[in-house]
């Protein structure tokens, strides 16, 4: 790490505690708008400039381990976060607050939606929404840039060409591509020699019985029920509820907009759960509260079993990627200060700053561009890189100021 990068010294971890950590997810998760880089960009903002609790580093790890595996990357993201501040406890917490706002949100909009066949119709209110979200992601995009990469010009083009590439070819297959080539990018700029039986000792791990492989186990059991389709068999609703929705959170990859289209076919083709129009309409609530997208499965479990079904369905969702995102999070703190992995690291993180950069973009370009849209993203810029402005007050003024467009006709 850069001497320009903060370090966090065991004070200031200490200072994290559990009522921090769900207080802080909390708050972001209330403004979380934008998919997994707003919400990377928002801890960035929050816990590494403005509170000090986390270093860019870890930001950056997290960012390289959920890439790699499946599961909803936002809500892994800060999985991993709580575990490296508090363990176990501080990654449940963690996930628990970030969660709450959202899912409380569809719970609500799916007791109206059965009851009242409420529809939101919040487009005009939300349609700055985006502008700030991607100056936020920008402006964390290059402060990142400027402490992690600054006038290393090798590092420079990497996170150029990532961009380039990203923005042309946008897969989750790309996105692999790109993360592997930062590691084989990062070997190279290091300049040190290494061995191939070093390649494949690095990662060395002795095999442990414990309550956490035994988990590891049932979810691995339970992945082969759903991928077979034994689960068909099962009767229990709340049974097949937990193997599906598990079976999925171990099947994504790529975040959760590359999984919409297979949970179509499989919630309303297959099992007939859900209406095509109902579907629909679950995707559009998701994408109008805060947070991942899946929080889709919460509607889905309230219209199949109430709200004991909408609260399986989430942790069903949530909960097995989150796991399985801990042990290798274990796994990869084990290893992280072996050289080897340092030199991989250092490029792949090159890497996924260039992709931070190209989500702002990505998103900024993707609306309808207004002046007034344009305005907003200029001046949430200017006052989150320069001024340092709390992004959950860019975000709260940008609905502010939907609102006032939708009443008064801007």
């Amino acid at each position: 790490m850069d001497g320009a990068a903060i370090n966090i010294t065991q004070e200031q971890k200490v200072q994290a505690s559990l009522k921090y950590l769900f207080f802080t997810f909390l708050k972001i998760g209330c403004v979380s708008f934008g998919g997994y880089m707003a919400l990377v960009a928002l801890v960035q903002k929050v816990m590494v400039d403005q509170d000090e609790v986390l270093d860019n580093d870890t930001i950056l790890d997290s960012v390289t381990v959920a890439s790699l595996l499946p599961g909803p990357l936002a809500v892994n993201i800060v999985a991993y976060i709580g575990y490296h501040l508090k363990g176990k406890a501080g990654a449940v917490i963690s996930m628990l607050a970030v969660l709450l706002p959202a899912c409380t949100l569809i719970l609500l909009l799916s007791w109206l939606y059965f009851n009242y066949s409420y529809k939101i119709e919040w487009a005009q209110i939300m349609q700055y929404v985006a502008a700030a979200v991607s100056a936020i992601i920008l402006s964390a995009g290059m402060q990142l840039f400027k402490k992690e990469i600054a006038k290393n010009y090798p590092k420079a083009l990497l996170c150029l060409f990532t961009i380039a590439v990203i923005s042309w070819f946008n897969s989750y297959l790309v996105t692999i591509t790109l993360i592997l080539t930062g590691a084989v990018a990062g070997l190279f700029l290091s300049g040190n020699k290494y061995k191939n039986i070093a390649v494949l000792t690095v990662f060395k791990s002795r095999f442990k019985f414990s309550p956490t492989s035994v988990l590891i186990g049932l979810l691995l059991i339970n992945e082969g029920v759903f991928i077979s389709n034994i689960y068909k068999n099962i009767n229990s609703i709340l049974l097949k509820m937990g193997i599906v929705f598990s079976g999925i959170s171990l099947s994504l990859f790529g975040g959760g907009y590359v999984m919409v289209p297979i949970m179509q076919s499989l919630f309303v083709k297959d099992l007939h759960w859900v209406t095509t129009q109902q579907f629909v309409d679950t995707i559009a609530f998701s994408q109008a509260t805060p947070g991942p997208i899946l929080v889709s499965a919460t509607f889905i479990g309230y219209k199949l079993a109430g709200i004991a079904g909408a609260i399986l369905a989430t942790v069903a969702m949530f909960g097995p990627s989150a796991v399985l995102m801990i042990v290798v999070s274990k796994l990869f703190k084990k290893n992280k200060d072996h050289s080897l992995v340092k030199d991989m690291v250092s490029g792949i993180k090159v890497v996924v700053i260039g992709l931070i950069i190209s989500s702002a973009f990505k998103i900024f370009f993707q609306q309808h561009l207004s002046v007034l849209f344009v305005a907003v993203g200029l001046v949430s810029l200017l006052l989150s890189f320069k001024y340092k402005i709390n992004p959950v007050y860019l975000i709260i003024g940008s609905i502010t100021l939907g609102v006032i467009a939708k009443f008064y006709g801007i």
